[in-house]
């Protein structure tokens, strides 16, 4: 057994120094371990990729799934397998685990509207729709205006830090939190009227508490909580990409910006300058 380790390894001891016999351009220990959750990433990607499938998204995803690999290849083709596992842990992890998230909550939704759907026929209708589907009936009827709508003031804290890849948009940007604007949203009333309501970053703690209550209501996610404003380029799902006010909300250890015209989250992180 001794004899196969040392055929397997060579003969140094050293664990940094280890090569392994058979790998490409005989890789160290550590490189190998590298490539080899390179690897596993690159199967989530699959995977969520193929859960995508038959949704809009579903060739950004195989874009980004095809990208990824394509970076994987060029990376180790290069020996740069150290500037591989970063190039994950800045992009690849953060995606994977934002998409899984509202993948998930979307089942969740769907499972719920199922529920209801199949639900005991003795219980009246008005009984069995949820407060969110009474919301969006709601907010169809009134034909709300476009939420999300560019910041009229010359104070714009929005810095873009470019694309890092051919997929600019399926990565996770950077955004700013605006300290000054204020994004509109309309929430029911007890009779079933929807009123305009404003949130920002130096709202009160009781306007926050009602915005959180009213994401609660209209996604149906516990724990969320109201971070700020930011202006970003938001997809709509009518095709058109709107840069506009949004909500940024904290969830589940990560934030997220509102589409408020769809409701569609999408995962952001807060730009911080070097040296900070």
């Amino acid at each position: 057994m001794m004899d196969f380790m040392r055929s397997l390894f060579g003969r140094k001891e050293e664990t940094g120094s280890r090569k392994v016999v058979g790998a490409p351009a005989d890789f160290g220990l550590q490189e190998v371990a590298y490539m080899q959750e390179s690897n596993r990433r690159l199967s989530q990607l699959q995977e969520l990729s193929t859960r995508f499938a038959g949704t809009p998204h579903a060739p950004k995803m195989k874009a980004v799934y095809e990208k990824s690999r394509n970076i994987h290849a060029y990376l180790v083709s290069r020996k740069k397998v150290h500037e591989l596992e970063m190039f994950h842990l800045q992009n690849t992890d953060h995606f994977i685990t934002a998409f899984t998230a509202i993948l998930d909550v979307h089942q969740k939704h769907q499972d719920l509207l199922l529920a209801s759907t199949h639900g005991s026929e003795k219980v009246e209708p008005a009984m069995k729709s949820s407060a969110a589907e009474r919301l969006k009936r709601l907010e169809k009827a009134a034909t709300l205006p476009d939420l999300v709508k560019p910041v009229e003031t010359s104070v714009q804290v929005y810095h873009d830090r470019g694309a890092k890849a051919t997929v600019p948009r399926l990565y996770v940007p950077e955004i700013s939190i605006n300290t000054f604007e204020r994004i509109t949203y309309y929430a029911p009333t007890k009779a079933e009227e929807l009123v305009p309501k404003q949130v920002g970053f130096t709202s009160s703690k009781e306007e926050k508490e009602a915005f959180q209550d009213f994401l609660m209501l209209r996604l149906g996610l516990k724990d969320v909580s109201y971070v700020g404003n930011a202006l970003v380029t938001i997809p709509n799902n009518n095709g058109i990409t709107p840069t506009g006010l949004v909500p940024v909300l904290h969830w589940e250890g990560f934030l997220y910006a509102l589409n408020l015209n769809d409701y569609r989250l999408f995962p952001v992180k807060i730009y911080r300058s070097s040296g900070k």
